[in-house]
């Protein structure tokens, strides 16, 4: 089963459990899902808990007898047997949302740039490119990912689910976090340098930014 299978698999064998064992299992599900497991393995491994609860279920027990009170524990037992992500891959993720970022800002830049060209308009302003402006879109964009990431980990917002949850905590966290980057750079922003980047060159960036995107960071295998 492909992952996206096995969560919506996960989705409906919680829902037939009673309020108390979903959510038992929901817990389990956010603690292992926040850890570095594998998550192929992981998603496999809380497809089985949640099966093994139900049957527990069925037979009149709950999923602490069956897991023990604390669903924290039971995480970190599941977690600690799951093989990790490598830390490069961990790297080149944080590495690869920034880069593309950039590649679809210096494509559009590209974009807008030969346009105004071609109609006889100097675009000058148009292709100039401040360094205050490339750090907070990395930043941003990294912010906004990992917002975007922790929302749909928490079991209500798997496919399938018909009460999504939002986690206002980490949207707070991530917003001012987003926040003071905005004001450390515009603080320095007479320190900081402006570009001027020409189209055909916002192009070849853009380009070889799509091709990194496919052969490094997108490969099979």
């Amino acid at each position: 089963m492909t992952i996206k299978q096995m969560i919506q698999e996960n989705n409906r064998l919680r829902e037939r459990m009673t309020p108390a064992n979903r959510d038992y299992v929901e817990d389990v599900i956010i603690a292992v899902r926040s850890t570095r497991a594998d998550r192929q393995q992981a998603e496999k491994k809380l497809l089985e808990v949640a099966s093994d609860v139900l049957k527990a279920q069925e037979a009149g027990r709950t999923a602490s007898q069956l897991y023990g009170e604390d669903p924290a524990a039971c995480a970190r037992s599941i977690a600690d047997a799951l093989p990790k992500r490598k830390a490069i891959e961990g790297a080149a993720y944080y590495i690869m949302i920034p880069w593309a970022a950039f590649t679809f800002l210096f494509l559009v830049e590209a974009v807008f740039g030969l346009v105004a060209e071609w109609s006889g308009y100097a675009g000058e302003p148009i292709n100039r490119i401040s360094l205050l402006a490339l750090i907070v879109l990395a930043a941003g964009s990294i912010l906004l990912t990992e917002l975007v990431t922790k929302t749909l980990n928490k079991p209500g917002s798997d496919e399938g689910s018909s009460k999504p949850k939002i986690d206002l905590k980490a949207i707070g966290v991530y917003l001012i976090i987003l926040i003071i980057v905005m004001i450390i750079g515009f603080s320095m922003r007479t320190m900081l340098p402006v570009f001027t980047v020409n189209p055909w060159v916002s192009l070849v960036i853009g380009l070889v930014g799509l091709a990194g995107l496919r052969f490094i960071f997108l490969r099979r295998g």
